[in-house]
């Protein structure tokens, strides 16, 4: 099911949730190019992002002209394409629902957990509803990621006993907690920080983390 002869191209922010998709990607074997958008400055709302996805969110990938968006929606669409690769189990089994359904809970209640911290200006307008609204968030990430910590106890992978993207997924959210606004959730989490050490040490997703640093480095100067 390799596409032939086409060249992906995934327009990504970085320090976004879109680095689950280029890991995807890289995982795949595909041959794919990589589009910077700048989240911070409003490039997600320029007219040109906007004509990919009108939500003004990344990740966004181009397939022949055709934008695909959502980042389990191209995630089930990479792991179909290189089936040899098994990012993901075989679709129509019950093994792949229930990695469909990871996938689905790290798109929605994970990352939605993160909203109340990171865009607190966008559920409250004044300083003293956003320090509440910011202090109930973090009591509730803290506990979704509890849960999560008690799943991955003995367990070397969420689904199975490979790699899958559930895993390069989990852990682009674990990273995000090294940063600076969740520093009270510092030492935390033993079970995923474990886990997400893991998938950072495949080469793949080592080097990928290395050239996202260096855009990162490149649109802050």
């Amino acid at each position: 099911m390799k596409s032939e002869g086409q060249t992906f191209t995934l327009f990504h922010g970085p320090g976004s949730c879109s680095l689950a998709t280029w890991i995807a990607l890289e995982e795949s074997g595909l041959p794919y190019r990589i589009e910077i958008v700048d989240t911070r400055n409003g490039d997600t709302h320029a007219p040109a992002h906007l004509a990919r996805n009108p939500w003004g969110r990344v990740p966004a990938l181009d397939v022949g002209g055709t934008a695909l968006t959502e980042n389990v929606a191209i995630q089930l669409f990479l792991a179909d394409l290189a089936p040899e690769r098994q990012l993901l189990p075989l679709a129509g089994t019950m093994t792949r629902a229930v990695a469909t359904a990871w996938l689905c809970l790290f798109s929605s209640t994970v990352h939605i957990a993160f909203r109340p911290i990171f865009r607190v200006e966008r559920l409250a307008s004044s300083l003293a509803g956003q320090s509440d609204v910011a202090a109930t968030g973090l009591r509730t990430l803290a506990d979704t990621f509890e849960k999560l910590d008690a799943l991955l106890l003995d367990r070397p992978w969420v689904v199975g006993d490979r790699f899958t993207l559930c895993d390069s997924y989990l852990a682009v959210y674990v990273r995000w907690l090294d940063r600076p606004a969740l520093a009270s959730l510092a030492g935390r989490f033993g079970n995923l920080r474990r886990h997400a050490a893991e998938v950072w040490q495949r080469p793949s997703v080592a080097s990928i983390i290395d050239r996202e640093q260096s855009l990162r480095r490149g649109i802050e100067t």
